[in-house]
């Protein structure tokens, strides 16, 4: 009788061991919002003392890395995916010249759009221009920045701190 309970017992906990590889070798388990940025500096081997400017919603996940003399820097990108999965997915990321010459956006379907900068051109107000309500976005202009906004969104206008138009160099991914 004891053996049987023993075999049925080490029975359940391989099946449910089975169904736990399966599932995590389906992809459908990705990384909780709160680990996001200790995932990225896993994944990317980047260093504890690089800052970090963040912008998440309920699908897209921007980050960008940075050093101390903002010389140096990498983005990070995570996505949910459609369906029954659970987290954020790695989606891309490394360097890109336009995040650390001027500002970089990048459209991503339904999920937003990711504004990343380094903040040479000093942005100190971003406005999204929405058919019902204009949205103003203040952004250290001493500061790399990252923004999500949604992808519905209308006319995104970014200024300097002296009032001109910075560009933004737009991309679908």
């Amino acid at each position: 009788m004891k053996a049987e309970r023993i075999c049925s017992l080490l029975g359940i906990l391989v099946i449910i061991l089975l169904a736990f590889v399966i599932i995590w070798n389906a992809n459908i388990i990705g990384v909780a919002a709160g680990s996001l940025e200790k995932d990225a500096r896993e994944e990317q081997n980047i260093a504890n003392d690089w800052e970090m400017a963040q912008a998440v919603n309920e699908e897209l996940c921007a980050m960008l890395f940075y050093d101390e003399e903002t010389r140096e820097y990498t983005y990070s990108i995570y996505m949910k995916k459609e369906g029954t999965a659970y987290g954020y997915f790695y989606s891309q990321g490394g360097k890109d010249p336009y995040i650390g010459e001027s500002v970089r956006g990048m459209i991503y379907d339904d999920k937003g759009i990711a504004l990343l900068s380094m903040n040479e051109d000093k942005v100190s107000r971003i406005e999204v221009d929405n058919s019902d309500t204009d949205t103003v976005i203040d952004i250290d202009p001493t500061k790399p920045f990252v923004v999500v906004v949604p992808v519905n969104s209308g006319e995104i206008t970014m200024y300097n701190s002296l009032g001109d138009v910075v560009s933004l160099y737009d991309t679908y991914r």
